[in-house]
Formats: C-alpha cells, sequence, structure tokens
C-alpha cells in the first residue's frame, strides 16, 4: 500500500525564464535611499573627495611661475631661491612665511607675496637704501632717491647715512642732478661689501675721471668706475681679499682688472 506523503507546502517552482533573482527588499533599499537623499550624498561626497584629490596631486596646481618686482641689488634667482616657493602646492604656501624669509635678508626692507591660480606667485620687494648726501667742496647736500640735490644738510650725518666724496664738482645747488648710475653704485657698495665680503669701506668717492671708487681702513684704493658688471668685479675683490693679497690700488674697470702695492709712506 502507498504511503502517502506528508502534506504541508512544498519548495516550490522557480523562477520562470526571464525571472529576477533581484530580492525586492534590495529595491526597496535603493529606493529609499534615493528618496531620504542617503545616495545623492554619497555621491555628491565621493565627487568632491575626487576632485579634491585631483587639485592636491596635479602638478599644474604647483608654484611654478614666481615674478620678481622691484628688486636691484638683489639677484632675482636669491629671490625665489629664498621665498621657497617655487614647486610648491599653491594650496598649502603661506605668503606670511614667506615674506618673513625674505625680511631676514640684510637688502630687504619690506616685502609683499601675491599667489595666484593655477601657479603663479608674485614676490614684490622694497630693498634698503641709505640714505645718501653728496659731498662736494667739503659741503654736504640732501640727494632724493633719483639723484636730484634738494639742499645743503644742516646737521651733521648718522653713522647709517651714506656720504659720497665727490672730487669733481666744486659745488651743487637745489636742483642739480647727480649721476644716476653713480648713485646706484654706491648704494649698491655700501650694502653689499660689509655683507658678501665683510669688507666695511672707510670712504665711497666718484670722480668725473674713474667714476666710483672705494677706500679701505687702510688706505687701499679700489675703482668700481660703473655698475656693469659689478658682480664680477665683487668676486675679483673677494677673491684677492680671501687670498690675502697685498695691493694698494686696485682697477676693476676693465675686463683684465689691474693692481699694484706700493710701498706707503
Amino acid at each position: 500500500m502507498a504511503r502517502q506523503g506528508r502534506s504541508g507546502p512544498g519548495p516550490g517552482p522557480g523562477p520562470g525564464p526571464g525571472g529576477s533573482h533581484v530580492r525586492p527588499n534590495a529595491w526597496r533599499a535603493l529606493l529609499s535611499g534615493l528618496r531620504n537623499g542617503r545616495v545623492v550624498s554619497l555621491l555628491i561626497f565621493l565627487t568632491c573627495v575626487g576632485i579634491l584629490g585631483y587639485l592636491l596631486t596635479q602638478a599644474r596646481f604647483s608654484v611654478l611661475q614666481i615674478e620678481v618686482i622691484g628688486n636691484n641689488a638683489l639677484h632675482t634667482e636669491d629671490v625665489i631661491t629664498e621665498s621657497g616657493l617655487l614647486g610648491r602646492p599653491i594650496w598649502f604656501v603661506n605668503p606670511a612665511e614667506s615674506e618673513a624669509q625674505l625680511r631676514a635678508n640684510p637688502y630687504v626692507e619690506s616685502v609683499q607675496v601675491q599667489i595666484g591660480l593655477p601657479n603663479q606667485a608674485r614676490i614684490h620687494v622694497v630693498e634698503r637704501r641709505p640714505e645718501v648726501r653728496w659731498e662736494a667742496g667739503g659741503v654736504e647736500y640732501l640727494v632724493d632717491g633719483r639723484g636730484q640735490v634738494l639742499a645743503v644738510a644742516q646737521e651733521d650725518a648718522n653713522d647709517d647715512v651714506l656720504v659720497v666724496i665727490d672730487t669733481s664738482t666744486p659745488d651743487l645747488k637745489p636742483g642739480d642732478q647727480i649721476d644716476t648710475d653713480a648713485l646706484s653704485l654706491t648704494r649698491a657698495l655700501a650694502l653689499r661689501l660689509p655683507t658678501e665680503l665683510g669688507f666695511t669701506p672707510a670712504q665711497i668717492g666718484w670722480d668725473f675721471g674713474v667714476g666710483v671708487y672705494v677706500r679701505s681702513q687702510t688706505g687701499q684704493t679700489i675703482i668700481f668706475g660703473q655698475n656693469r658688471n659689478l658682480d664680477r668685479k665683487l668676486a675679483i675683490l673677494a677673491t684677492l681679499i680671501k687670498e690675502q693679497t697685498a695691493f694698494t690700488y686696485l682697477d676693476l674697470r676693465s675686463g683684465n682688472p689691474f693692481y699694484q702695492n706700493s710701498p706707503q709712506n
């Protein structure tokens, strides 16, 4: 006799052709996420992360173009190096930090750093310019930054005032014009000789025949002439000082500098 099978629901037939295996709960969760904004928020978050990663890692957003304005005695390359800006991601640049680094340079009076997208920086430098007095015929005259004589100095010069001795001009009057190249060179020498060479001149002067010259504390005369090739002239003088070469007269004007060592009376 055949045994009667257990009653109750069977496993039921599987999905027919074209049927879906996706459970309705997954669709409901997706639709619920869309309705309450969770999925959209996740997509926005992932997009923002991707954009942020792109901005932080792309080389085109690193400082690659730097413009230096206002430098005269300072070399552009030195300003760029001391700023610490070149190659840094623009998002991590702190202009105040770069300005502080540059102000540590003895040539810098003030400085302003500006950043621009995508990879630019501008450094505006104001160099230290010693106050200049031009002495002619034993009289000191006040001179402005463009070399124009203003007036006769009424007070004695302080230690930080540059007094240029003019051995060619008997006298000056307000409105007269000083050679601008000579003015620029005397200022540069007043700053660079002590700072770069450890050489403090006893006197800086100008003569119509030789141009700008300096005299050392021991009586040496060093002729610079004009501003042209100043770096080369300073390098030659630095070498002679380092090698302790004895000289009483040094002419740096030509491509082949001349010096001599004459006995001093």
